[in-house]
């Protein structure tokens, strides 16, 4: 046999390839923080959350249990990312209906 390189990956030398890991499913914690997350934003339908999720997620979820480890981490951090956002940079006070007596002054 010559030393020429093996064409076909029989060299007895080589490294075994591992084949790749199947993804971690999505922790139960994972799915808790999930849901409270949905419910500090005011989304209470199932059409709301899927589309909250999906949106963050970057596909098509049947449910939170499809998600992965990774893609939990991804939703948690970019419903994080909106939910900052979406605060108003007014206050409370700045934002009532009606005048108070100190306003009728």
């Amino acid at each position: 046999m010559s030393d020429d390189l093996s064409l076909f990956g029989d060299d007895a030398t080589s490294a075994p390839v591992e084949p790749p890991r199947a993804p971690t499913p999505i922790a139960d914690w994972q799915v808790d923080l999930l849901r409270k997350a949905l419910d500090a934003r005011g989304l209470t339908t199932m059409e709301e959350r899927q589309q909250a999720i999906e949106s963050a997620a970057g596909r098509t979820v049947t449910s939170l249990r499809a998600l992965t480890h990774d893609e939990g981490l991804q939703v948690m951090s970019r419903l994080g990312q909106r939910g900052a956002a979406s605060r108003s940079s007014t206050s409370q006070w700045d934002d009532r209906e009606g005048d108070t007596w100190i306003d009728r002054l």
